[in-house]
């Protein structure tokens, strides 16, 4: 039996328990009522964000090379999923794909949700077409387990064409690459929100607007045969790699940029989780490479502009010649005694080069090749720009054996950019230009912003420029007429430079070729170049043909009219 005070005790506590609950009731109810209706209100509305298309993109004649288009992503609901089989056959159909391998991956995803850790991705499906993924829904009306997330995909239309010039954009609108990546601010749309109860209840809503639209510097005529004439070259010669580009010569702008092993734009997510997402790269911009003898113009070049040698000097080529510890030697072996400047650039001889730059100095010779853009990025508008390497005498692994070596393109590193645009100084009156590939864009707005081409630098004079190019026109007809297109000159250079693999020397090598015409007023600059052709181990054998069909094929689309038909 409860004693009084207990039971007093225990009534105590019944009444102030029920004096709280009231106290508490009046105080949601009554004073924090508005603030919890407030609270509710805001649970009821969503907020959703809001994308406009990413801009397109254009050649300079106004071919579409890319541009955004509705699509959808289709994602696995690990929660709500049920009837596995009908999911796999109406995903089938969509992914081109056998319903058991569609199904084999909807019970993969589904067994790692329900790991404590999950790590496979849901995803299912991408760029997925409006009209598609209505179908989807239709045909598994009734039956959860997908989820459809709208969103713009990025479409290229010339497929391959320009491909790692372009470049590419990921399922998170994240550019990779090319143009897409370098003007990524450019072509990104701005991000908007819409805050709903409903669709039919729309609250606020921060508007969007679409990225501006890049019109590039690149002709697709041209730009189509150079990736068809690199790859028959590739299969002539059985080359690892190559690349073509054909610039303009006194603006620096690209009229086309072909790589090959190239990639189409429109696949390279697939190339990305796969083996081969080395291929997701662009050898013109990306990798460095020991140019060789294409760069003793160079060399040449700042002798004549410093006054060390004028386009009468007679040099001796003794065929040997030790700087240090190195022996340099010509490439063919031999030596021709009394040499001028046209029979070095002719033969291609490496001792008189380097016996060249020696006499020249290191102080000076450094100089003049930083101008020419060495050692130091050309500024390209490409993403992933490599620099090179140039060793200079402040480096502590410097010697003149450095010295003698960099004067015939050996021993230093260089982007293609990077190349053909030192050789363009000489073509261009001795003025530096930067290169680019994007010549205007539009804003959503309508203004219209165009690039003016940028001048960097006279490396050279004008004087010493047009010598030069009497020179290399001069040895180019003696000892590379296989350059020459039909009814013009040119001024070129070939270059051969051994090819190693980790440190160790092969028996292939990489080879290049850089020329200009028309030769005594250049309008296009053209570089050819080849990784390890089996063919032949030399320029001649191997690129020069395909610059000499480049050229032909340029000059001709792009009105440069022949030599003996142009006015004085």
């Amino acid at each position: 039996m409860i004693s009084t005070k207990r039971m007093i005790a225990l009534v105590a506590c019944i009444a102030l328990a029920l004096a709280l609950a009231v106290v508490r009731a009046f105080q949601v109810q009554i004073l924090e009522g508005p603030k919890y209706a407030a609270a509710a209100r805001q649970q009821q509305v969503q907020t959703k964000l809001v994308l406009s298309p990413r801009g397109a993109i254009f050649d300079r004649a106004g071919h579409l090379l890319a541009i955004s288009q509705p699509a959808y992503i289709v994602r696995v609901n690990p929660h709500a999923i049920t009837d596995t089989t009908a999911v796999a056959e109406a995903l089938s159909q969509l992914l081109g794909q056998p319903a058991e391998q569609v199904r084999w991956r909807l019970e993969s995803i589904l067994a790692d949700q329900r790991a404590l850790t999950p790590t496979l991705s849901t995803l299912i499906a991408y760029n997925v077409s409006p009209q598609a993924a209505r179908q989807l829904t239709e045909t598994l009306a009734g039956r959860d387990g997908l989820v459809l997330t709208k969103t713009w995909a990025r479409w290229y239309p010339q497929g391959a064409t320009a491909g790692p010039t372009i470049g590419f954009i990921n399922l998170e609108d994240a550019a990779y690459g090319g143009i897409e990546a370098y003007y990524d601010e450019q072509l990104r749309s701005s991000v908007g929100l819409r805050r709903e109860r409903s669709r039919l209840d729309l609250l606020t809503i921060t508007p969007t607007q679409q990225g501006a639209d890049l019109v590039l510097t690149l002709d697709l005529q041209l730009q189509r045969y150079a990736e068809q004439r690199l790859a028959r070259a590739i299969q002539d010669t059985g080359a690892a790699q190559g690349v073509i580009i054909i610039m303009e010569t006194a603006s620096g702008a690209i009229l086309a940029s072909a790589s090959w092993p190239g990639y189409d734009p429109n696949r390279a997510l697939e190339l990305a989780n796969s083996s081969d997402q080395h291929l997701l790269r662009d050898p013109a911009v990306n990798d460095a490479y020991e140019p060789g003898s294409v760069l003793k113009p160079l060399t040449i070049a700042a002798a004549l502009d410093a006054g060390l040698v004028t386009t009468q000097t007679i040099l001796t080529d003794t065929g040997r010649l030790i700087v240090g510890n190195k022996l340099i030697r010509n490439a063919e072996g031999g030596a021709r005694g009394r040499v001028t400047l046209e029979d070095i650039l002719a033969y291609s001889l490496n001792v008189p080069t380097a016996q060249i730059a020696l006499d020249l100095g290191a102080e000076t010779f450094y100089r003049y090749f930083r101008r020419f853009g060495f050692g130091h990025s050309v500024g390209i508008d490409l993403s992933g720009e490599a620099m090179g390497v140039m060793r200079t005498p402040i480096d502590p692994a410097w010697s003149r054996a450095d010295l003698a070596t960099n004067s015939y393109g050996q021993g230093l590193s260089a982007t293609p950019y990077q190349v053909i645009n030192a050789l363009n100084v000489i073509a261009n009156d001795g003025l530096l230009m930067q290169p680019y590939l994007v010549q205007q864009w539009r804003t959503a707005d309508g203004e219209v912003i165009r690039k003016q081409p940028v001048p960097v630098a006279q490396v050279i004079s004008k004087e010493t420029a047009r010598a030069l190019r009497q020179l290399m026109t001069a040895a180019t007809r003696r000892a590379v007429p296989g350059a020459l297109p039909r009814g013009y000159a040119v001024a070129g250079k070939t270059g051969t430079a051994d090819w190693y693999l980790n440190g160790k020397k092969q028996d292939t090598t990489i080879v290049t070729y850089v020329g200009f015409l028309p030769a005594d007023r250049p309008q296009i600059t053209i570089l050819v170049k080849l990784d390890q052709p089996r063919t032949s181990r030399w320029a001649a054998h191997t690129v020069v043909p395909v610059f000499r069909d480049v050229a032909e094929y340029a000059s001709r689309a792009l009105g440069i009219p022949p030599d003996n038909l142009r006015n004085p």
